[in-house]
């Protein structure tokens, strides 16, 4: 249906008598670098500057450490200038010409045409007077170059900072269901052209928008929910981590939605671009963590969700196995059921090529290595201490929510396969970082090719296995180095619950 835009003049814009006359392109100041760095706080996991690991980090997809950086905005905002009469004419015929063509190249031509950032906030101004199709202009955006849409970002962002474009009139372009949505309709594309403002207040503005129309309908829309995560990956860490504390009911439906069905289950980018931004708050919050663990059953066949997930993990995995911790130290029965979904989907099950994947396993195996020599230093304690004996059970969990993510993909997603390459492809990374590290029955792993990997996945494996003692014998490679007899009953008994409790729940 083609929207029908009322072709009058825009209110009239007015000009302060000292302003510069209006052919003359404003001087804008030099932009201050107010790029938003990441903080102090680091995982125990994550390498330090000038080392190996940091280039570890670095195929994982992750900015190095320090350089990360969200745009944010500098510049000082210039307020609109009065069009000439042809400018107006064109500017109407190129707002008219991409919304009757739900394309916004003419919109984009305009800009380009008009560099002046000031006759950019009139052109805002009037397109923004027409409500719904302002925001259907700025989601037609498939055809354009990046050059084209960082261009209307910019426009867009100086337009609301300079007062050209109210947050009301922002709030008034996101359209409703008889206002020129259609169900089923994304705004990705206008959420990008958002995100890429780098404007936290105008982000806030619009995702709040979108929340309230998720609300309205009973907090079921997945498009919407895709747009809200696409726009808050554009959100300065700072102003994210407010976000989420504010809005824990919205955002709860937010990842709710995602990748819940249909085409863009498995190749919309919202939540990873969402799971990225939750990760460059630092140190991690309760927050911040959630969306990752809340995210886990929306990981689906999404390579761009994986690959985010992999990134938070390989940040944050400290904060994570923390937050889904009980007290007794092993992992709970939520955590068992997460930690067993995520290695099953990041692991174990195809897409497994996703950026950054081998860093990851070796991310995880050097997290496993580096429990088990902390474990090491409690050898001889007669009994271990309680920190040692929380330490072993967490252990212990992390071992079997993996060899439980190994058995899902058997037994729950049919992927045999995929998952003992996983298994081989996850020993196998481990080669250079734990060239000692013994597999059962097969001698150390610097000695053992990936065919003889295989054939000792292969024939290990147990097709549905009910019990721990018939999973895949990964445990035993770091179990038996535990020496101290205490803890090594402590590491069995969290291993084994995990091992059970991977099932409930599953996504599918």
């Amino acid at each position: 249906m083609t929207t029908t835009i009322q072709r009058n003049a825009p209110r009239p814009i007015e000009t302060k008598p000292a302003e510069r006359p209006v052919a003359q392109t404003p001087t804008q100041p030099p932009a201050r670098n107010e790029a938003v760095r990441s903080g102090t706080g680091t995982d125990g996991f994550q390498p330090t500057a000038g080392t190996a690991g940091t280039q570890t980090a670095n195929r994982l997809g992750a900015t190095p450490a320090g350089a990360e950086e969200v745009r944010t905005t500098s510049a000082t905002p210039v307020a609109p200038a009065a069009l000439s009469p042809t400018e107006l004419r064109s500017a109407q015929q190129a707002i008219a010409n991409s919304s009757d063509g739900r394309d916004a190249t003419a919109v984009s031509e305009w800009l380009r045409n008009n560099p002046d950032p000031a006759k950019q906030a009139a052109f805002m101004d009037m397109m923004f007077q027409y409500g719904p199709v302002a925001g259907g202009i700025l989601d037609s955006v498939q055809r354009l170059p990046e050059a084209d849409r960082t261009r209307l970002s910019q426009a867009l962002d100086n337009a609301y900072r300079s007062g050209a474009v109210s947050p009301q009139e922002l709030s008034a372009a996101v359209a409703t269901s008889g206002r020129g949505a259609l169900p089923g309709a994304t705004h990705e594309g206008l959420a990008g052209i958002i995100a890429g403002t780098g404007n936290p207040d105008l982000i806030e503005t619009y995702a709040k928008a979108e929340m309230d129309i998720v609300r309205a309908s009973g907090g079921d829309d997945q498009q919407r929910s895709a747009a809200v995560a696409t726009a808050l990956g554009g959100m300065p860490p700072d102003r994210l981590q407010s976000f989420l504390s504010a809005n824990r009911e919205g955002m709860a439906d937010v990842i709710k939605n995602i990748n819940a069905s249909g085409p863009d289950a498995s190749s919309s980018p919202a939540l990873g671009r969402l799971l990225d931004a939750a990760g460059r708050i630092n140190p991690p919050t309760a927050e911040s963590v959630q969306v990752f663990t809340d995210s886990i059953d929306k990981l689906g066949e999404n390579r761009e969700s994986r690959a985010a997930a992999a990134r938070f993990f390989t940040q944050h995995g400290d904060a994570v196995l923390s937050s889904l911790q009980d007290s007794s130290g092993s992992l709970g029965l939520d955590g068992q059921k997460k930690m067993s979904e995520f290695f099953a989907r990041t692991l174990f099950s195809p897409p497994q090529d996703f950026a950054g994947s081998d860093a990851f396993r070796q991310n995880v195996m050097q997290r496993l290595e580096t429990m088990n020599t902390g474990l090491a230093q409690h050898a001889n304690e007669n009994p271990p201490s309680q920190d040692a004996k929380r330490s072993a059970r967490l252990m212990g969990s992390l071992v079997g929510s993996l060899e439980g993510g190994f058995q899902v993909s058997l037994d729950e997603l049919g992927k045999r396969n995929e998952a003992v390459k996983g298994m081989v492809d996850l020993l196998f990374s481990a080669k250079s970082l734990l060239p000692n590290l013994p597999i059962p029955g097969a001698g150390k792993l610097k000695d053992l090719t990936v065919d003889q990997l295989q054939r000792w996945v292969t024939s290990s494996l147990q097709e549905r296995a009910q019990q721990p003692s018939q999973a895949i014998p990964f445990h035993r490679t770091f179990g038996e180095q535990i020496a101290n007899p205490d803890l090594r009953t402590d590491y069995d008994a969290a291993r084994g619950d995990a091992f059970l409790n991977r099932q409930r729940g599953l996504s599918r």
